[in-house]
């Protein structure tokens, strides 16, 4: 029998995880291994749900997963770990490679001794570490530049936002004040990337939203400019960290809160509060939700969507025994890949990163200069134009 790995693909969906599954298909194929599809997750894995992926056609550019995908919590579940283990042990499985998100790969902390190689997508883009620089005139060390996934959930909302493809046309036609809501969690990276788009104020998570401050900037700016957009991410806050809007999920696998409805509370209190300056029927919110994550990626994302399954079995093909983390890194001559053993790390809380102040400035409402230089090195920037009297 041919030696056999396995694949899992966790939490939500992301346009490029059959690019991943589809090139370690054909890394796999290359060893003479067998390549064993693992059904929804983590589920799968603890319900012994396998299926033999090396001659199931996959579409690198179709999205979604075709493996499915769940979002099991194995340490609620009584004995998880070992039944999984036992599973994969009496299917003859010798690897697993396991494509997710921070919940998805923590998982894998509870299995330490088996082989195994994480890759990280998450249109959140929270999974690595931005580290500061040692010295003045050292770059800044960024553990995993982008999450899978990311790159096109970026591209678009800044399309979105934008003049040249997106809602700027209807804000200023009407005059409306158009609040956009972002995905993102707890964290405002996907917010942060509407950047590229040039909305007139960006709201995340990290900073708290000092509203009586915002409105004024709000009314100052409309009165110039008779028109707005505004991104708001899911998870922002108001001070005192609760949040804009959501609501306790009894059911959430991972205790989070549901998120949902940021654009829709704060255009209910705008237009309250803005009622005795103008009409404020045109205060709108937009909820593009689930269109984030559907659909092909993009060229970025499923480059290095086929790289990073590639190199997975590679790894697990050379035998590889402690589980590693792999990381996609910039250096001098671009991305690389960079595999980093999980021992590294003493819980998924080490690779949960947040957007801090050298990439967003809280008093502007939008990106710094390093934060735009970030996000240019993932997805094209919509040029600025200012021909319908938008203001940077």
């Amino acid at each position: 029998m041919k030696e056999r790995i396995g694949i899992l693909t966790g939490g939500g969906d992301v346009p490029p995880l059959n690019a991943v599954i589809a090139s370690a298909q054909a890394a796999a194929s290359a060893e003479n291994i067998e390549l064993v599809g693992i059904l929804k997750g983590w589920e799968g894995a603890l319900e012994g749900n396998f299926v033999d992926l090396s001659s199931v056609p996959i579409d690198p550019a179709i999205g979604g997963t075709v493996i499915k995908s769940s979002r099991l919590n194995v340490g609620k579940v009584a004995d998880g770990p070992s039944r999984i283990l036992e599973n994969l042990q009496k299917n003859n499985i010798g690897g697993l490679i396991v494509i997710g998100g921070e919940d998805t790969l923590s998982i894998a902390f509870l299995l330490p001794f088996f082989p195994q190689v994480l890759i990280a997508k998450s249109i959140d883009n929270d999974v690595g570490q931005w580290k500061k620089a040692v010295a003045e005139s050292a770059p800044e060390q960024i553990l995993n530049y982008f999450t899978l996934g990311f790159p096109t959930a970026a591209e678009k909302i800044s399309s979105f936002v934008s003049l040249k493809e997106g809602l700027r046309t209807t804000a200023y036609s009407h005059e409306r004040i158009i609040i956009v809501e972002s995905m993102g969690m707890q964290t405002g990276w996907l917010a942060l990337s509407s950047a590229l788009g040039h909305p007139d104020f960006i709201i995340i998570p990290e900073f708290p939203l000092e509203y009586e401050y915002f409105l004024d900037r709000v009314l100052r700016k409309y009165t110039r400019q008779k028109h707005l957009v505004i991104v708001v991410a899911e998870g922002a806050r108001w001070p005192g960290s609760s949040f804009i809007q959501a609501e306790k999920d009894e059911i959430e696998a991972f205790d989070h809160p549901r998120f949902g409805g940021a654009a829709r509370a704060l255009q209910e209190r705008l237009k309250k509060d803005l009622a005795g300056h103008f009409p404020t029927r045109n205060v709108n919110a937009v909820n593009p939700s689930y269109l984030y994550r559907s659909g092909a990626p993009n060229r970025l994302d499923q480059l290095w969507a086929e790289k990073l399954g590639e190199r997975a079995v590679q790894l697990l093909a050379a035998c590889s025994k402690e589980p590693l983390f792999l990381s996609v890194e910039k250096g001098e001559a671009g991305f690389f890949i960079q595999d980093h053993p999980l021992a590294e790390f003493s819980s998924i809380g080490d690779l949960h990163r947040f957007v801090d102040s050298r990439l967003y400035d809280p008093g502007e409402f939008r990106a710094t200069e390093n934060g735009l230089k970030y996000l240019r090195e993932i997805l094209r920037e919509i040029p600025f134009d200012n021909s319908y009297g938008i203001s940077r």
